[in-house]
C-alpha cells in the first residue's frame, strides 16, 4: 500500500499533460467486501462478468492469464478479439487485509477520438497513457472503490456508440461518466447475482 502511495504521489509531481484532467471518484458498495470487488476487477472472468463485454489479462510475456499481475497487461472492451477499446499495462498492485491496489497505465480508443487532429500528440495512440489508480478498501458497511484517474485527455471528442448515436465533449467527462456505466454498474449487477 505503501508503494501505491508514492506511485500516486509522483504522478501528480509530474505534472499534467496538456488538456488533461484529473478524475476521483469513490464508490461504495453495501454488503461487498474488498476481496470480492478486487477479484471481480483483477481476473479475466470477473472483470469479464462485470462489463459483459470479453476481457483478458496477460503474463507480462504476453500469454493468456486468468489474473493482473505486475509487468502484465489487460484487454478489455473487446467486440473482436484483435480489437479492444481499451488497453492497460499493470504497473503495480499490493494487497492487504481489507485493501488491495492497482495501478495501471490507461488507454482506450477514446484517446484517438479527438475531434481537432491537432489534440492527436502521440502516433497511433492519439494522447500519452493516462495512469489509473484503483483502490479496493473494507468499510463498516461493505466496501468502496476509490478511482484516481490521472492525465486523462481533456480534448473534445467525437465518439460513436453502437445505437447509431455520438456522445460529444470533453474525453475526460465522458471517461469519467463511463465509469459508472461501463463498471460501478456493472459491479452492482453482479454483486446482486
Amino acid at each position: 500500500m505503501l508503494r501505491t502511495a508514492f506511485v500516486t504521489a509522483g504522478l501528480f509531481m509530474l505534472g499534467a499533460v496538456a488538456q488533461a484532467a484529473t478524475l476521483n471518484q469513490t464508490i461504495h458498495f453495501p454488503g461487498a467486501s474488498a476481496d470480492g470487488l478486487f477479484e471481480l476487477y483483477a481476473t479475466s472472468k470477473g472483470h469479464k462478468a462485470v462489463t459483459g463485454l470479453p476481457a483478458s489479462y496477460k503474463t507480462p510475456a504476453g500469454a493468456p492469464s486468468k489474473r493482473a499481475e505486475i509487468g502484465g497487461s489487460l484487454d478489455a472492451f473487446c467486440f473482436e478479439s484483435d480489437q479492444c477499446a481499451l488497453k492497460a499495462r499493470i504497473l503495480d498492485m499490493s494487497s492487504g487485509k481489507g485493501v488491495h491496489s492497482i495501478t495501471m497505465a490507461w488507454w482506450n480508443f477514446g484517446w484517438v477520438s479527438a475531434i481537432d487532429p491537432a489534440d492527436l500528440t502521440v502516433e497511433g495512440r492519439g494522447a500519452p497513457d493516462s495512469t489509473l489508480v484503483l483502490t479496493f478498501r473494507d468499510t463498516l458497511r461493505g466496501a468502496q472503490i476509490e478511482l484516481v484517474h490521472v492525465n486523462v485527455p481533456d480534448f473534445k471528442v467525437r465518439i460513436p456508440n453502437p445505437d447509431n448515436t455520438e456522445e460529444i465533449g470533453p474525453l475526460s467527462t465522458i471517461v469519467n461518466t463511463h465509469w459508472n456505466t461501463l463498471y460501478w454498474d456493472g459491479f452492482r449487477r453482479s454483486l446482486a447475482r
